[in-house]
C-alpha cells in the first residue's frame, strides 16, 4: 500500500510578493491604456506628440540628426525627449485644482498661438532670408506651436500645468549656445589639455605633444609607427557640458529640495562631466598606443562619448539621495483626476483634433519648405559658405574677374569691411544654359556687422543719388536665398538698370561668421540678348513671396521693357548661389546638358 502524502503549499516570501504586485500593476496598466477610465488620457498626450512631431517634422530631424556629430551643440537633439517626460511628469493636477474648464478661452488663446507659429514658419523666411536659419528662428516657433495644441486638446488649464515642459523647448534653440560658447570654447578646449597633459605626465608616457604641428596635437607610437591625434574644441567636452545642463535642469524641476542643495548636486555633476571626458580621451590615447590607430579612431571614439556621457548621467541619478534630493512621483488617483479632468476640458475630442490636423498640416507643408537652408547653413546654424569676396563663383561658361576695390565706405559698413567688384562675361560655351552678350557687374560688401546693410540699403542709396525706382519685387533665389529685384533709371548716366541683390552668412578659415551682401547689376540696352530658364519656387515660398510683396509695397507690376532683364538676372543669382555651394563643398556639381531654351532679342 502506498501512502500519498500532501504537503501544503508553502507561504509566498517577501519577494515573491513584491513580483506578484509588479505584475498585477503592468496588468492593469495595460486595462487602462486600451479600455480604461482614463485612457483618452494617453490618446490625446499621443495625438499632440503625433501633431507636433509631423508638423515641425524637418526641424526636429535636424535635432537629433545632430546627436551623431562632433559638434559642441550635438546634445540640443535631447531637448524634445526631455520636453515630454517633463510634461508626463507635471501634467497630473493638484488635488485642490478646481475644474472650472472654459472652450472658448481655449480657442481664444490656442488658435492665435497656431497662427503665430504659422507665420514664423511662412513669411519670416522670406523676409529674413538667409538670416532665419542662421539664427534657427523656426526653433521659436516650435514651443508656440506646441504650447497651441496642448490648448486645444487638454484646455488651458493643462497647458498651465506643463507650462515649464512647453517653454523648455526654447532650450533647443542654438543661437544663445553659439553666442556665448564662442567666447567660453578656447578657455574649456585649455582646460581639458591641461588636465589630459597632467595625466599623462603622471600615469604614463603614452603620447607626446605636438605644439609645432598646433594646440592639442599628440603623437602616438605604436609597434614602431607614430601618428597625430588633434584634441580640437569639438572633443573638447562641451558638448558634454551643453548636455548635462540640458538633463540636469530637467530633473530639477521636478526634484525636491533645497536650492543650495541642487546647485551643489549641478557644480559636482559638471566636474563629473570634466573628468570623464579628459579620462576618455587618456583612453582613446591608450587605445592608440596598445592596439593602434583603427581600434582607438575608428572603434573606441565614436561611441566611447556617449557611453561615458550616460554613465555620468545615471551616476548623478543615483547621487541624489545622498545630496537630499528626492524625485516627485504622482500617484494613481492624480491620474484618474487627471482623466476626468482632460474629459471635462474637452468633451468634443473630434472637433480639437480636426482643428488641430489643419494647422498641422499647413505646419507640415512649411516646414518642409526649410529643406532649402540646408545649402548655404547647417542645422546647427553655422554657415556652409566660402566667402564670396575671397572665392567667387560663376555660372557654367561664364567668367569673372574682379575690376575694382572700394575704401571709401569702410566708415559706413566697419573698419574691417571691404568692396569688391567683380565682372562676369559670357564665353560663348553653348552648353550654358545662361548665354547673354551683356555683362553682368557684381558688388560684393563682405563685413562682421549685419545691422549695416539695414542702415545703408540699396533703395536708399540709389534714392539719395536720385536714381528714378521703376519697380521693385522680392523674389526666390535658391537655396532659402531670398533677394530683391529692382529697375531703375540712373538719372546722370541716362541709362535704365536692373539690379539683384541678397545677404547671406559666410564662414571665414577661423571658422567666424561674416556677412556679405551681393549685389547684381545688368545695363538694359536693345542688343542685348538672353537665354535662360526661369527658377521656380515652392508653393509655400510663393505665398510668402506674395504676401510679403503686398505688405512692404514691393508689387508694382514690372514693365514689360525690364521682364526679360529681371528674368536673367534673377535666373543668374540663381546659378550663382548653387556654384558658390558647389565650391564650398555643400552641394554637387550641376549636370551640364545642352540648352533647350532659344535665345531671343530683349525689348529693352
Amino acid at each position: 500500500m502506498t501512502d500519498l502524502v500532501f504537503r501544503p503549499t508553502p507561504a509566498l516570501g517577501p519577494r515573491s510578493e513584491a513580483f506578484k504586485r509588479g505584475l498585477g500593476r503592468i496588468r492593469q496598466g495595460l486595462i487602462d491604456l486600451l479600455i480604461g477610465p482614463d485612457y483618452s488620457l494617453y490618446r490625446r498626450s499621443l495625438l499632440a506628440i503625433g501633431i507636433i512631431s509631423f508638423a515641425f517634422h524637418y526641424s526636429l530631424s535636424t535635432l537629433l540628426r545632430s546627436l551623431k556629430e562632433q559638434t559642441p551643440l550635438a546634445y540640443l537633439g535631447l531637448v524634445p525627449i526631455i520636453s515630454v517626460l517633463l510634461a508626463a511628469a507635471m501634467i497630473r493636477p493638484g488635488a485642490d485644482e478646481p475644474p472650472i474648464h472654459d472652450r472658448q478661452v481655449d480657442y481664444i488663446l490656442g488658435v492665435p498661438m497656431l497662427l503665430a507659429a504659422l507665420s514664423l514658419l511662412i513669411f519670416m523666411p522670406i523676409h529674413m532670408s538667409t538670416l532665419y536659419w542662421l539664427y534657427r528662428v523656426d526653433l521659436l516657433a516650435l514651443p508656440i506651436f506646441a504650447a497651441g495644441i496642448v490648448t486645444i486638446l487638454f484646455g488651458i488649464r493643462t497647458l498651465w500645468r506643463i507650462r515649464i515642459a512647453v517653454a523648455f523647448l526654447i532650450l533647443a534653440w542654438p543661437l544663445p549656445y553659439t553666442t556665448m560658447l564662442l567666447n567660453m570654447l578656447s578657455a574649456f578646449t585649455s582646460s581639458t589639455l591641461g588636465g589630459l597633459s597632467f595625466l599623462l605626465r603622471h600615469v604614463g608616457h603614452l603620447a607626446t605633444a605636438a605644439p609645432s604641428q598646433g594646440q592639442g596635437v599628440f603623437i602616438i607610437t605604436h609597434g614602431g609607427t607614430s601618428f597625430p591625434v588633434s584634441v580640437v574644441s569639438a572633443c573638447s567636452g562641451v558638448n558634454g557640458v551643453v548636455g548635462y545642463l540640458l538633463i540636469s535642469m530637467a530633473f530639477l524641476t521636478v526634484v525636491y529640495g533645497g536650492w543650495v542643495r541642487k546647485l551643489l548636486w549641478l557644480l559636482f555633476g559638471l566636474a563629473m562631466v570634466w573628468s570623464s571626458n579628459v579620462l576618455r580621451i587618456f583612453m582613446i590615447l591608450f587605445a592608440g598606443h596598445n592596439f593602434g590607430r583603427p581600434f582607438a579612431i575608428d572603434i573606441l571614439h565614436p561611441y566611447l562619448g556617449l557611453l561615458v556621457f550616460n554613465l555620468v548621467v545615471l551616476a548623478m541619478v543615483l547621487l541624489m539621495k545622498p545630496f537630499g534630493l528626492r524625485m516627485k512621483l504622482g500617484d494613481r488617483r492624480a491620474t484618474e483626476r487627471l482623466g476626468r479632468h482632460v474629459r471635462h476640458a474637452v468633451p468634443k475630442i473630434w472637433l480639437a483634433a480636426a482643428v488641430v490636423a489643419l494647422f498641422a498640416l499647413v505646419g507640415y507643408v512649411a516646414n518642409s519648405s526649410l529643406r532649402s537652408y540646408d545649402l548655404v547653413v547647417s542645422s546647427l546654424g553655422a554657415p556652409r559658405l566660402v566667402s564670396f569676396s575671397d572665392n567667387p563663383s560663376a555660372p557654367v561658361g561664364w567668367q569673372v574677374q574682379r575690376t575694382n576695390v572700394y575704401t571709401w565706405a569702410t566708415p559706413y559698413f566697419g573698419e574691417d569691411s571691404t568692396w569688391y567688384r567683380f565682372g562676369y562675361s559670357y564665353t560663348g560655351d553653348p552648353r550654358a544654359t545662361l548665354q547673354s552678350d551683356g555683362q553682368v557687374i557684381s558688388d560684393v560688401i563682405n563685413t562682421s556687422d549685419v545691422s549695416t546693410f539695414s542702415t545703408y540699403g540699396i533703395e536708399a542709396c540709389y534714392s539719395f543719388h536720385g536714381y528714378h525706382l521703376y519697380s521693385i519685387r522680392t523674389v526666390d533665389l535658391g537655396g532659402g536665398v531670398t533677394g530683391n529685384v529692382l529697375a531703375y533709371y540712373n538719372t546722370p548716366d541716362r541709362s535704365d538698370w536692373t539690379t539683384v541683390y541678397w545677404h547671406w552668412p559666410v564662414r571665414t578659415a577661423n571658422g567666424k561668421t561674416r556677412y556679405e551682401r551681393v549685389t547684381l547689376m545688368l545695363l538694359n540696352t536693345q542688343n542685348t540678348r538672353f537665354s535662360v530658364p526661369p527658377p521656380q519656387p515652392s508653393t509655400i515660398r510663393s505665398l510668402g513671396l506674395s504676401l510679403q510683396n503686398v505688405i512692404t509695397g514691393k508689387s508694382s507690376p514690372v514693365a514689360a521693357r525690364f521682364a526679360e532683364t529681371e528674368e536673367f538676372l534673377v535666373a543668374f543669382a540663381h546659378a550663382l548661389i548653387q556654384q558658390q555651394a558647389v565650391a564650398s563643398g555643400s552641394a554637387k556639381p550641376p549636370v551640364i546638358a545642352a540648352p533647350t531654351a532659344h535665345s531671343h532679342p530683349s525689348n529693352s
